[in-house]
């Protein structure tokens, strides 16, 4: 099976569009560089494996699916009820409604990803001898 990076890349940047992130968001997601993203997108660079799995979950889809194009995962996936109705809500509005919740979901999972932050860094400051001191 010959490996066709320029078609990987493209798959790459356009899911990522798709998805409207930035090069920035995806650095934020998977600890690489906006450059080395942009090497992988154009073909240039190739991902680590770790990498590789990094961006099909930021990107939600298969390594397979980046990797060729196909999925054998596309007729196992199931989504739940709620998620229907949010995906056909959603293809229901216009771009503009689109994009503005687009927005929303973005400035939640940020606050989600600084809650998640905040507690793991306070969870390890909590964790010294003296806290388990019994007093």
């Amino acid at each position: 099976m010959d490996i066709d990076m320029m078609s990987i890349g493209k798959r790459i940047k356009n899911r990522r569009k798709e998805l409207k992130l930035t090069q920035t968001d995806i650095k934020r997601e998977c600890g690489i560089s906006s450059g080395a993203l942009s090497e992988i997108e154009n073909g240039n660079r190739t991902p680590s494996i770790i990498t590789f799995q990094l961006l099909s979950q930021t990107l939600n889809c298969s390594m397979d699916w980046l990797a060729t194009g196909n999925s054998s995962d596309a007729e196992n996936i199931s989504i739940s009820e709620c998620e229907d109705n949010l995906l056909k809500g959603f293809r229901e509005l216009s771009e503009g409604d689109q994009d503005e919740i687009m927005e929303i979901l973005n400035m939640k999972l940020r606050k989600a990803q600084r809650a998640r932050r905040t507690s793991a860094k306070s969870s390890g400051l909590t964790d010294t001898g003296e806290a388990n001191m019994v007093g």
